[in-house]
């Protein structure tokens, strides 16, 4: 793609999915345009283009971008809106599971708020890892997270599908989100199950027996009894394998391992332990 094309390509879905006004183009409730009028627009910005080049153009992509109705005389993005339109097509019943690719930079403020659309109108779920990790690369080291959605259609959520394979819903709370192979606790009962076990089996020597107060259970390891704890007092976090056996160990038993801050987990353990996850399965 040349430069040039490459500017036009930008700016049209730009015009198509955030700002419009910018291209002084009106777009229907769906998020039509008129090709007249964006081609227009484009003259406005010193780029002659006539509507066999924009047909050219949308089908030399690699990802489907835009929808062309060439008898309408009209033209859409597919996806990423940050303006409101109306979906033109029904909902569709999406796979069991869908996929959501982010960075770990991101994962706190996904455990506090969940998925959310930001400046776009869906969230973008994919119907494969391989492609969610596609997405995730892009912003930093990735991680991904599984939405079950049968769970999610009975309570009132709609998906729909693009061309592309990209499947938009509304904003999904992170109690409905899986980051497998780890288990993220919200119930404050097992959390104290958890925790207590914990005090049984930690001796005076631990590295944890002057913390096990300012502990709280954030998450557990479904292959093994590895738990993440956090020291809520200074967000350091630790990785501990409990034993179960209901009573003090000895030496450094349960093993511990200490993380100083919750990226530092991500980066290193649970980058890790999706990577071996997503390899077996």
């Amino acid at each position: 793609m040349s430069k040039t094309q490459t500017k036009i390509s930008k700016l049209i879905s730009y015009w198509l999915r955030h700002k419009p006004q910018d291209a002084k183009i009106q777009l229907d409730e769906f998020g039509w345009a008129n090709i007249e009028a964006i081609l227009e627009a484009l003259k406005t910005n010193q780029i002659e283009c006539n509507k066999d080049d924009l047909i050219t153009l949308s089908n030399s992509f690699d990802k489907v971008r835009w929808k062309i109705d060439k008898v309408a005389n009209k033209i859409k993005a597919t996806h990423g809106h940050s303006i409101s339109i109306l979906q033109e097509e029904e909902p569709q019943t999406p796979p069991e599971i869908l996929y959501h690719g982010t960075a770990t930079r991101f994962i706190e403020s996904i455990m506090d708020k969940g998925l959310i659309s930001k400046q776009r109108q869906y969230v973008h779920l994919s119907e494969t890892i391989d492609m969610a990790k596609e997405v995730a690369q892009r912003h930093g080291k990735p991680v991904i997270i599984e939405i079950e959605t049968k769970a999610l259609i009975e309570h009132g959520w709609k998906f729909y599908k693009t061309e592309q394979d990209v499947w938009l819903t509304s904003e999904i709370p992170f109690k409905s989100l899986d980051i497998e192979p780890w288990d993220f606790i919200i119930d404050k009962e097992t959390k104290g199950i958890f925790l207590k076990e914990l005090k049984k089996e930690i001796n005076r020597e631990h590295l944890l027996s002057d913390k096990i107060d300012k502990l709280e259970l954030i998450a557990r390891y479904g292959p093994s009894d590895d738990c993440l704890f956090k020291n809520q007092e200074n967000n350091e976090y630790f990785v501990v394998h409990l034993t179960w056996s209901g009573k003090k160990e000895k030496d450094s038993w349960p093993l511990a391992k200490q993380f100083d801050n919750f990226e530092e987990f991500l980066n290193t353990r649970l980058v890790a332990d999706q990577d071996d996850w997503y390899g077996r399965h």
